[in-house]
């Protein structure tokens, strides 16, 4: 017989292929291996930017409780004084029973003078956010959040005297 036919080339060549992989295989190995250290770098770098997007936004939504809060006291208070025979010690305790709600301190509640001749009054809040926040202080030293609602009381003014 032919030395052709007893020994055809495909073998020989799926021989070499198999020898290829074999060697392929602790080559792709020592790749990943390798790789785990520049991943933990990149992880490192990257972790430290997400972690502190994180609690960006986790601190801009408590600082937007707090302006929401702010405004529902100085509103609520506003609106609980307008009444005839109401005094500015009920509107301040309004707005402190809704600002204690959330908050136990950093804040303060100013209302103007309410008598008998005043139309307007006006409920002031102000919320200090060196007490209240946990980041933003040390960007922001020394700010507050304030917030005025301005209501026309209800008082008879004498339009309908004869």
């Amino acid at each position: 017989m032919d030395a052709r036919r007893r020994f055809p080339r495909i073998p020989t060549q799926i021989r070499f292929r198999r020898r290829q992989r074999d060697c392929r295989a602790p080559r792709s190995r020592r790749v990943t291996s390798r790789r785990w250290g520049a991943a933990a770098v990149e992880f490192a770098i990257i972790a430290n930017i997400f972690f502190i997007m994180i609690l960006a936004c986790m601190e801009f939504a408590r600082l937007n409780m707090v302006r929401n809060l702010a405004q529902d006291a100085a509103y609520y208070a506003a609106r609980h004084v307008i009444v005839p025979g109401a005094i500015s010690a009920e509107a301040v305790a309004e707005a402190d029973r809704i600002m204690s709600s959330m908050l136990g301190h950093g804040y303060s509640i100013d209302v103007s003078d309410v008598n008998k001749e005043v139309n307007e009054v006006a409920v002031t809040v102000s919320v200090d956010l060196g007490a209240v926040a946990f980041f933003t202080p040390y960007f922001l030293p020394e700010t507050s959040i304030e917030t005025v609602a301005r209501m026309r009381t209800e008082r008879y003014d004498g339009y309908y005297e004869q």
